[in-house]
């Protein structure tokens, strides 16, 4: 790959979600699964609302929050919606129970993607540093409990949680300035790959490093150093280095 050829790859960092894992699968069933909890609690409150017509203001404040917002607290989404619907009064310490219903529901509902596995041991193998930065889930602690579930985590070396471990979430440059020196490389020598033009890859070329976009389904735009149709697909081009 011609814009590799400048530079030697040492570190390959990853993101989490929609580039390892099927989150949108998971993000689906968890707000289909917390909508339906809603409808039932509002009906013994007296207000009636389809679990059909609450999923889709919800999914609606999920766009407006991670497209515009990078705000990740579901707390906050939940509290959104109420205030939408003149309810703000039914807040209380069960909405955050109602997170941790959809983090729940969202983990389980989240399968690797194919080529996710076999990736990680080429790489592996051919001797490159792996690393994670990954955005904070808003509820502390959250996300690191979603990786320590997943099979590539020990392959892992280090695990940078954005908006946790670094004052702030992508696309700030400085979790990607924290994972280079937890491996004890210069970001001109790491790759990042992730799926979010909107958050992966401003911060990753801010610091020097070079960054693929794996382009499945999701948002469009940006200009990465290369687009990459699958995960299989980014490493066949690392390992062309």
């Amino acid at each position: 790959m011609k814009i590799l050829a400048d530079r030697r790859i040492l570190g390959v960092i990853f993101d989490l979600d929609n580039t390892l894992i099927q989150s949108k699968k998971g993000a689906r069933q968890g707000l289909r699964v917390v909508a339906g909890i809603f409808a039932r609690r509002l009906g013994r409150e007296g207000y009636h609302y389809t679990e059909a017509n609450l999923f889709r203001r919800i999914r609606l404040i999920d766009l407006e929050m991670h497209g515009r917002k990078f705000l990740y607290n579901r707390d906050v989404w939940w509290e959104t919606l109420f205030k939408e619907l003149g309810l703000s009064k039914l807040k209380g310490r069960w909405i955050h129970r109602m997170t941790l219903v959809y983090w729940k529901t969202y983990a389980r509902a989240s399968p690797l993607f194919s080529d996710t596995m076999s990736t990680i041991h080429k790489l592996k193998k051919a001797g490159f540093r792996l690393g994670m930065v990954s955005d904070s889930d808003g509820t502390p602690g959250m996300k690191m409990k979603r990786i320590r579930q997943q099979p590539f985590l020990k392959y892992l070396e280090t695990i940078v949680v954005a908006g946790e471990d670094t004052p702030n979430v992508k696309p700030s440059r400085g979790p990607f300035t924290l994972v280079a020196q937890r491996l004890g490389l210069e970001p001109r020598n790491c790759v990042y790959i992730g799926d979010n033009p909107n958050t992966d890859i401003e911060g990753a070329r801010g610091v020097g490093m070079m960054m693929i976009l794996v382009k499945r389904r999701g948002p469009k735009g940006g200009h990465p150093d290369y687009p990459a149709r699958s995960l299989s697909d980014a490493a066949m081009q690392v390992m062309q280095n």
